[in-house]
């Protein structure tokens, strides 16, 4: 496969645009009286904008066979492509400006096509504007941005706008299928729609996956990672049924499989989307919106899974995860003292975990976030990144859970539990302490460790 699949399948033509409706309106102004001077092309990334400005560079200049050969290629010294994100001061438009005075080499019309205008500075996008408000009879201008609303609405009012809409999921799978016809593949519709799905509204990425596909020879669920023990669906039968205890094991087991839980939460909430918009039901929509804010909430937590995991306990039903479990009992300390030390404890920290697991899960989740600091066989310090993990973890329940664990692993008498509060693994852009915790994310926490918020 000498050249990419995206590249290979891109439009050239505008019956070949994939967005039904760009696609119309760009032939309905096409076919207009006058040529408008300058156009906006917005929209999602990976919908055709850039293909949709050199198509219709070719337009505007006769589709001339080796003219389109050139733009297709990128060698038409009469079609600038210019990237705003990095070209973005005013001296850029500026030289822009001074240049544009200047004929055409072969073709009728000089086309400059502007990705990303919105990332332009407000001293270039007036600059812009002064070209936009007397452009020289040769020249075009087509914007291309993802973001229309940062751009000044005097350099949008001089512009014919072109809506690039996100595609639906049809549309996403007619692109695919002419692709995988062309690369002669067979793949089932069902499998198609999956790709589409995971693309989330962009042509671009859906013909990716597909050549993902095409060059591992591997099965369409495999390489999207929609593997059987990380099913949505699942999760959401086990919330809806109670059944918390086996919903923070699937958790834990699709984790340990390496599927990222801020992915799950997208394909999860894209179901329960699913769900809402056929039956109409409301019970679906405190589930949406708790995932929603577990999706924000996996942006700075130190252990990856537990806002998924808080979301799960906050939709129990007051379901105990031990019930048999009493507190455990006061218990004598000293026997291990000064035969072990801090590397030890660093070796052994996931047997530890794994020892403290079957008595608490979500103990074990909040250790995750901490790191040994020091142990001597008696003692063992924690530095903990999250004032809330920290006041949680200083409970007698806890602090007891923790100190056997130690103890059982190490041989000895339960360990004496120090907490030090240090700085975050990773930083955040809001510091999360107690006071300023959500609370509902405080009385998740409550349930977990059956202590009174305050």
């Amino acid at each position: 496969m000498s050249q990419t699949l995206y590249l290979k399948y891109r439009p050239q033509k505008i019956s070949e645009l994939d967005l039904v409706s760009a696609r119309e309106m760009l032939e309905k102004v096409l076919k207009g009286k006058s040529l408008p001077h300058a156009w906006l092309f917005s929209g999602p990334r990976g919908t055709g904008k850039t293909s949709a400005a050199r198509i219709l560079a070719k337009e505007v200049n006769g589709n001339d066979k080796d003219l389109n050969l050139e733009i297709e290629v990128g060698t038409c010294t009469d079609v600038i492509e210019i990237d705003a994100a990095s070209n973005r001061g005013i001296d850029e438009i500026r030289e822009l400006r001074d240049k544009i005075k200047l004929a055409p080499m072969r073709a009728k019309y000089k086309v400059y096509i502007v990705d990303e205008v919105h990332m332009l500075t407000t001293e270039a996008a007036n600059a812009l504007l002064k070209t936009l408000e007397e452009p020289p009879a040769h020249a075009i201008f087509v914007l291309c941005t993802t973001d229309p609303e940062k751009l000044p609405e005097t350099v949008i009012s001089r512009c014919t706008r072109v809506q690039f809409k996100r595609p639906t999921i049809a549309e996403i799978v007619a692109k695919l299928k002419i692709v995988a016809k062309g690369e002669q593949e067979s793949i089932r519709v069902e499998e198609l729609e999956m790709i589409a799905k995971a693309a989330r509204g962009s042509f671009r990425d859906a013909i990716k996956i597909l050549e993902q596909v095409i060059l591992s020879d591997k099965p369409v669920k495999e390489v999207l990672g929609l593997l059987e023990f990380a099913e949505p669906r699942t999760l959401i039968e086990l919330i809806k049924t109670n059944e918390t205890k086996k919903a923070l094991e699937f958790i834990n087991n699709f984790v340990a499989e390496g599927v990222a839980p801020r992915e799950f939460i997208e394909r999860a909430v894209e179901e329960l989307r699913e769900q809402l918009l056929e039956t109409m039901d409301k019970s679906l929509l405190p589930l949406i919106e708790g995932l929603e804010r577990a999706y924000e909430r996996t942006k700075t937590s130190a252990v990856p899974q537990l806002p998924l995991e808080i979301f799960v306990i906050e939709n129990s039903k007051h379901e105990t995860l031990n019930p048999k479990q009493e507190d455990p009992k006061p218990v004598k300390h000293g026997s291990g003292k000064g035969k072990f030390k801090l590397e030890d404890v660093q070796v052994r920290w996931a047997d530890v975990l794994k020892t403290v697991r079957p008595h608490n899960h979500s103990v074990e989740a909040l250790l995750r976030s901490t790191r040994p600091t020091d142990y001597d066989g008696d003692t063992l310090t924690l530095e903990v990144f999250y004032k809330f993990h920290k006041d949680k973890l200083e409970t007698d329940k806890c602090r007891q859970i923790v100190g056997l664990a130690v103890g059982e692993v190490f041989g000895t008498d339960p360990a004496r539990l120090i907490l030090q509060l240090g700085q975050r693994l990773q930083p955040a852009k809001e510091e999360v302490v107690a006071d300023s915790v959500d609370e509902d994310l405080v009385a998740a926490a409550a349930e977990i460790f059956k202590v009174e918020a305050v």
